[in-house]
Order: structure tokens, then sequence, then C-alpha cells
């Protein structure tokens, strides 16, 4: 609409329609939820997420959910298939391992400019959360555990103040998030706190040729121990999304994470 046109106005098409403060409120909570499950891995890779059990468990409207799962797909953390729904991601060995060289590339930008510059604004805070990360991995306390690794990738690209590079950064490690879930082995810790306080160690001593080099250490072991799986797991949509029992008896049946077809010659 041109500015300074009369009043009458021509409403806008729906999909571009201004949401009420409310529906945009409510858009945040369910992707919030949604992405929260994902990256935590109570939604496997895989997961069918069918518009009317999610909207019922999440109480949404199917039109808020649509748009949410749209917002998934754009940061790759949702596939949708025409004629079939929508879809917990499920990555390639290759786009794992493309995304993996990426992530080498930002994260030793990332060390690198710290550790020429005074990280005494914020190192104190990434080492508590260290710390955090390490009680909750000894308590098994899996799901905070795994978001406060990512977390520390990710503080770390705050620190720099570059909010290009964090904003990029963010939908890349979300994305190994799910390929941990995919192809990680049971018990084993991709991402080490150990090797998380050496990263901080080097930045804070200014040692920057070593920070890169433990950094692309880190993330190199992180990628060697994912394995290719292919067991099926079966998921309970409403427990996955923390409802209350009463949203989880209405529930339909749990819904199994569709199998992927074997590659041959593929090596994990």
């Amino acid at each position: 609409m041109i500015k300074g046109q009369p009043k009458r106005v021509e409403k806008p098409p729906a999909e571009v329609e201004p949401l009420s403060p409310l529906e945009d409120n409510d858009e945040v909570r369910v992707q919030k939820s949604l992405a929260a499950a994902i990256y935590e891995h109570r939604l496997p890779p895989g997961t069918k997420l069918p518009e009317v059990d999610l909207a019922r468990i999440l109480g949404t409207s199917r039109g808020t959910l649509r748009k949410v799962l749209d917002r998934l797909a754009s940061e790759h953390l949702v596939e949708q298939i025409p004629n079939r729904g929508a879809f917990v991601a499920r990555p390639t060995i290759e786009t794992t391992r493309n995304v993996y060289a990426l992530r080498r590339i930002l994260e030793a930008g990332v060390v690198r400019t710290l550790s020429q510059c005074n990280c005494a604004p914020w190192i104190n805070n990434v080492r508590l959360q260290v710390g955090e990360e390490r009680e909750a991995n000894r308590v098994g306390d899996t799901s905070r555990y795994i978001r406060l690794a990512g977390k520390f990738h990710l503080d770390l690209a705050a620190a720099t103040g570059n909010a290009a590079l964090e904003e990029h950064l963010q939908r890349v490690v979300s994305q190994t998030s799910l390929m941990v879930a995919l192809y990680d082995l049971p018990g084993i810790n991709t991402c080490s706190v150990h090797e998380h306080l050496e990263i901080l160690q080097a930045i804070e001593a200014g040692q920057h040729q070593e920070a890169e080099r433990l950094m692309e250490e880190h993330l190199l072991s992180c990628e060697r121990q994912l394995r290719l799986g292919e067991e099926r797991q079966v998921v309970d949509l409403a427990q996955a999304l923390g409802a209350p029992p009463a949203a989880r008896a209405q529930a339909n049946p749990p819904i199994a994470a569709k199998p992927r077809r074997k590659r041959l010659g593929a090596v994990a």
C-alpha cells in the first residue's frame, strides 16, 4: 500500500497478514517447544509431526502450527514432504560431514578472534556454564547436558560481537544436534567438558593457534564418535513435548520415526 493513499485499504493476503500480539506469542511458544524437543533429542530425526496431534498437544491452531513448521523447515530442523507431511529432519551422512566441516571453519575463526581480544567481560560466565555442563553430565541429565554443550559454542560466537556469525552458527549447531541424535553411539558424550575448558584456557592465554587447533580437534572428535544408526525409534509425541497426563491420554498411539534406507558403501 502506498503511503498517503485514501482510507480504502485492501486486506493483505492471508499468508502475509500481520499477527496480533497474542497470535505472535503463541507462535513463539510453539516454536520454542518444538525446537527444544528436537535439540534435546526428545523428538529424534525422522519422527512424523502430524498437525492434528501437535495442535491438540500444544494447545494451538493448525494455522499457527503450519507457520511454525515452515520456520523450522527454513532452519533445517524439519523436512516437509508433499502429500506425506512434516518430519523431524534426517540429515544424510554426506550432509553431516559437510556441516561439521563448516563448523570447523566457522569456529576456528571464532576462537582466533577471541584470543586476540580482551576476554575479561565474558569468560567467567562461560566458565561457570561449563561447570553446569559438567554437573549435568555427572548426574545423567542428558537433555540439559546436550543443551549446555551446544550453548558453549554459541556463547563463544556471541562474545565476538558479530551478530551475523552468531546467527549462522546457531543454525549450524542446530543441524549437528540432529546429527548427534541420529548417529551417536549410546552412552557416548560427543562434546567433552574437559576439551571445552582447554579451549577456554588457550583463548584466555591469547594463544590463537593453540585455540584453533584445540577447537578443530574437538569438533573432529565429535564427528568421529558418530555412527550410522538403523534402529527404529517409537516416539510418544505428547510425552516428548511435556504435555500433562490428560492430554497424553487423548493423544494417538506413539508414532515411529521413519526408517532410513541403507546406503551401499556409506561409512560413518
